[in-house]
Parts: structure tokens; C-alpha cells; sequence
């Protein structure tokens, strides 16, 4: 399985008086007829699975990890190539996107962290807070025999990797946010992990964990850990909740696969918690999105499933009641349900990847789109507001599994922009949007 692949929310236009401000919220209405529109062409580059936008650099970070060959060749190597991480100068893409067409190869020119560097599968990437340093963050391992003995590490500028994380058999990260659990000023890495265990039967544990920032002087060392609970496991978003902080998560791996929300004070402990869904199939992502453009985030929430399962692949939003996050009330919308299908036949292949709320052009207003990875359906799909969470689906074919997708607009134009990597393929590819 190669999934466990944020949005650019585009803001309102400037208003420059009571009347131009009615004309431009009349103008900008987001539930217009779009369509999303694949660009001819692809970028070349090995594996590309997870993307990010370095604004520091000014380049796309590219992590790459899965077959050691295209699905079209013979590959007498059943297991998976060494991992890597690549840069693309975010000038190349722009050109690409003024220009309509997507060319290029990216190789050994634009490897930033090598193969030797021993990262197992490096998943979502970000940068450190930048008062401490020229940082990348790399969440490691997954689980592939060979990939499942993750970290975390911190690249630096030139692409070396330090360690943060004490070694744990059999664990496995995939991404982090910073918050200062013991009150010393300096922000701690707050992070979710799997532990597999077994050897003809697995057996996975999720934990929620906070690592201890040790200042400048220790800041690339291993970091102290601390546990907070036991059931999260891969993609969690955060926001401020009553002087601590709401975690929402996702269960992939427990016994009963759900979405839960867990309460935690300023000293990393958590205080409560609330199962919000157990019965969506296997939760793969969450993120906090304000869909409906009343001012208050929505949960926006991607299953992972196959063609077998009951519970078809999906896309969900629940309504999330601020005043009381244990007690209250959180009903579910169907963004999108069994729109595609899987499109190989392999363990562990399942659809869809991480789904994003958006605006795709400049100053809309309303209720706002979403995009949402395939993954291992070999296609990306947009989902058109027609209402108050209502959609129409459109179904864009990549032909390769589908990895993390990075919303920008690139060229400038006003239009948002979409990076799409095809992990089987080796390719990248721009998505953009039309009012039609």
C-alpha cells in the first residue's frame, strides 16, 4: 500500500466599501459550474509520493518511496527500492502551468536527501519552526517488510538527516505539529505513530506522543518522549480548545477503526476524549476545514477501502459542535461515495488519499470545494458544491496511484493550481480550473 499521501484556501477579495463589497460577494459565489482540467504532459521523477512547498527555498519537496520499477516492466525484486527525498524549483512548475504543459526529468540533479541517507519511507514533510533553523521534518517508516523501523528526522540544508526520536521496533510516523507542552517558551513536536508487531500475524498499536524540545544547543539530538494515549495512529489536525487543544484523529489501525477527538491541556495530557465515527470504514484522513463558509471549521474526513468492503471508499464532512466537543452532536455529510474503483488487485490497495477544502479562484466566497487524492483508484476527484454540503463529482484519471496532492497558484494567475504525483509511474502532473 502506498497511500497516506494543505490546501491554499484562497481569501475574500478587498473590500472597498459597503456596495463593492456586495458586488464582489454577489460576483464570487463559489457554487458556479467548474470543471477541474488535467494539462498534457508530465514531469519526470522517480516515485514520487508526498509533496511539499518549501517557501523558503522556493522549491517543491518531493518524498519518493515504493516499486523499485514501473508495474509495466519485469521486476524479479519483490521488495521495495531504497527511499529519497528531491527538490523541484517551484519556477519550473510555474512555468509549467503559464505555459499549459508539463515536461522535464528530474533525477540525480535534483536529489536532496540520497539513498544512502537510510530513511525507510519519508511521509509528510514540513519545516521546522523557523526560529529554530534551516529544517525539514521528516516522518518515517511504514509498513513494508524492510520500510516499518521509522523516525523522525530533521534534514538540514544540505540534505543530511539526524535522528530525533529514540528507536522503537516496529514504529512508524507520518506527521507532525508544534506546540509547547511544559511552558519553557520553546515549541515540542507533537506526532501520532503505529508500533506493528509480529511476524506471521501483525499486530498494531497507535499511540499519541509529544517529543521535548532540548533547545539550540541539543536541537538535532534525540528528543524525550512522552506519551499521551493509546489509539491514534496516523493523520491528526489540532485547533486551540478551551485554553488546551482539540486533536482529531484518525484510528486506521485499531481493532475498530474510527475518528476521535481528544482534548489535551497545556502539559501534553490528555483531559477527554470522544469517539466521533466508528463506522465510516478505515479512517485514513482528517483535516479542519470551514466548507459550508459560515466562519467555523467543519471536519473533513477521507475513508480507505476497496471494492471488498462493505463500506465503500469515500469522503465525508461533519458538522462539529464548538461548545461542547464530548457531548455534543456531529453530523455526518457525504461529500463523495463509490465514485471509482480500485484499480489493481494487490493487498493492501485502497482508495481514497487525503481531500482538501478549497476556493479555485481568487476572492470567492461560499461554500468551498474539495479535492481529494484517488490513490489507489489511479485518479484524482473534484467535488463541486451545489449546495450546502452538496456535490457533484468529477473523476480526473492519472492512470498511477495517486500521492499527496499540493494546492498553489503557481503561475500567478488567480486560478488555484494542483501538483498531482503518480507513485507507479514515476510521473507529476498539473491539475487547474475552468468556470464553464
Amino acid at each position: 500500500m502506498v497511500s497516506f499521501k494543505k490546501a491554499a484556501i484562497f481569501a475574500a477579495g478587498l473590500v472597498l466599501g459597503t456596495d463593492a463589497a456586495r458586488v464582489n460577494k454577489k460576483s464570487a459565489k463559489s457554487t458556479g459550474v467548474w470543471r477541474a482540467k488535467l494539462h498534457p504532459g508530465k514531469m519526470e521523477m522517480k516515485r514520487p509520493a508526498f509533496l511539499f512547498f518549501d517557501e523558503e527555498r522556493q522549491d517543491v519537496v518531493v518524498s519518493q518511496f515504493g516499486r523499485a520499477s514501473k508495474p509495466s516492466t519485469i521486476n524479479p525484486n519483490p521488495f521495495p527500492a531504497a527511499s529519497s527525498i528531491s527538490r523541484i524549483p517551484v519556477s519550473d512548475i510555474a512555468a509549467a502551468f503559464k505555459g499549459r504543459s508539463f515536461r522535464g526529468e528530474y533525477g540525480k540533479d535534483a536529489l536532496w536527501v540520497s539513498t544512502n541517507a537510510g530513511l525507510k519511507w519519508p511521509n509528510k514533510l514540513s519545516r521546522v519552526p523557523a526560529e529554530y533553523g534551516d529544517y525539514i521534518v521528516v516522518p518515517d517508516g511504514f509498513l513494508p517488510p524492510g520500510k516499518e523501523n521509522g523516525n523522525i528526522f530533521l534534514a538540514d540544508r544540505k540534505g543530511n538527516v539526524n535522528r530525533i526520536t529514540a528507536k522503537v521496533k516496529g514504529a512508524f510516523y507520518h506527521e507532525v505539529e508544534w506546540h509547547d507542552f511544559n511552558g519553557d517558551g520553546l515549541k515540542d513536536m507533537l506526532t501520532q505513530r503505529v508500533i506493528k508487531s509480529g511476524i506471521f500475524s501483525f499486530k498494531f498499536k497507535g499511540e499519541m506522543m509529544w517529543y521535548e524540545n532540548p533547545g539550540a544547543s541539543d536541537f538535532t539530538s534525540e528528543w524525550k518522549a512522552n506519551f499521551i494515549a493509546e489509539g491514534p495512529d496516523v493523520i491528526f489536525k489540532t485547533t486551540p480548545y478551551k485554553g488546551g487543544l482539540a486533536v482529531f484523529c484518525t484510528e486506521f489501525f485499531g481493532e475498530v477503526p474510527r475518528i476521535s477527538v481528544r482534548l489535551v491541556n497545556t502539559r501534553g495530557v490528555q483531559t477527554a476524549m470522544r469517539i466521533i465515527d466508528d463506522n465510516l470504514g478505515k479512517p485514513f484522513a482528517v483535516n479542519l476545514v470551514d466548507l459550508d463558509g459560515d466562519g467555523q471549521y467543519e471536519l473533513l474526513a477521507s475513508n480507505h477501502q476497496d471494492d471488498e468492503d462493505d463500506i465503500k471508499m469515500g469522503v465525508f464532512a461533519y458538522e462539529i459542535n464548538w461548545d461542547d466537543l464530548i457531548n455534543g452532536e456531529y453530523p455526518r455529510h457525504t461529500v463523495a461515495y463509490d465514485v471509482s474503483n480500485i484499480k489493481v488487485e494487490t493487498a493492501g490497495v485502497g482508495a481514497p488519499g487525503f481531500a482538501y477544502g478549497f476556493y479555485p479562484k481568487q476572492g470567492m466566497t461560499g461554500p468551498k470545494h474539495v479535492i481529494c487524492a484517488g490513490d489507489g483508484s489511479f485518479d484524482v476527484w473534484y467535488m463541486r458544491p451545489t449546495g450546502r454540503f452538496q456535490y457533484e463529482t468529477q473523476i480526473i484519471d492519472i492512470n498511477g496511484t495517486t500521492g499527496e496532492l499540493l494546492l498553489h497558484d503557481f503561475d500567478a494567475d488567480g486560478i488555484l493550481d494542483v501538483l498531482v504525483p503518480d507513485n507507479d509511474y514515476w510521473k507529476v502532473h498539473g491539475i487547474t480550473f475552468e468556470q464553464i
